[in-house]
């Protein structure tokens, strides 16, 4: 507390760079403390935690796929590739030999994963496979060309809700903080006649002849250009 009166004393709380931290820090513990009151007003019964689990639940992909592709830059070359493996070549050592992704070194393999972690197009090509079946027509990403290979899938068992709690807390906070700000920029309203009064006010005065207005609309003219939009 002496310190604190001392830089009172001293004027240390209305340098610049000292007067903008503590704004800055003012900012922060009010929002904060905004934050904390919405967040404590939450409903955390079980009864509601339970509900949003099961909203959780039914958006969680309980499979993973194993699968292998070759990347390539055309959809002749794919097609060329896809005839090439159902004459019996090895699809790894063709993957190898030309894929042009990352993968290709190692046969393709793409290891475990779930079909949202793939760009849309690849993983829903996958959900329409069966086990060992390489894809009948190439997959067109932003990536090139693909040709799938499903090598496997396994079901993934679900969090219970007692290990979900902690985490469906704070699902529902963050829900909680943002439907709060949707609805302060809902009801933000902006005085569009002051902001041209304003504008008015900070603008020089034009220079005779400058513009022309059309006494008819009433709309300025100017002499330059104004930039087209890009369509």
């Amino acid at each position: 507390k002496l310190l604190l009166e001392a830089a009172l004393a001293e004027g240390i709380d209305k340098k610049p760079e000292v007067k903008d931290q503590i704004e800055f820090s003012t900012n922060n513990i009010l929002v904060n403390a905004l934050v904390n009151e919405k967040v404590g007003q939450l409903d955390t019964s079980d009864a509601a935690l339970k509900a949003e689990y099961d909203e959780q639940i039914k958006n969680i992909a309980l499979k993973e796929y194993k699968a292998r592709h070759i990347l390539v830059n055309s959809e002749e070359e794919a097609t060329a590739i896809i005839k090439e493996l159902a004459d019996g070549k090895d699809f790894a050592a063709v993957a190898k030999e030309k894929s042009i992704g990352p993968s290709g070194k190692n046969g393709g393999d793409l290891g475990w994963f779930e079909a949202r972690a793939m760009v849309p197009e690849f993983g829903e090509a996958l959900k329409t496979m069966q086990k060992g079946e390489v894809s009948k027509a190439p997959v067109k990403t932003q990536f090139g060309w693909h040709i799938i290979k499903l090598e496997d899938t396994r079901d993934l068992e679900a969090p219970s809700f007692e290990e979900s709690k902690a985490q469906i807390q704070t699902i529902l906070a963050n829900k909680a903080v943002q439907d709060y700000m949707q609805s302060l920029r809902d009801n933000a309203t902006i005085d569009i006649k002051n902001l041209k009064q304003e504008a008015t006010a900070d603008k020089p005065a034009t220079q005779a002849g400058e513009n022309k207005t059309d006494a008819s609309t009433g709309k300025t003219e100017t002499p330059e250009k104004a930039p087209k939009n890009f369509q």
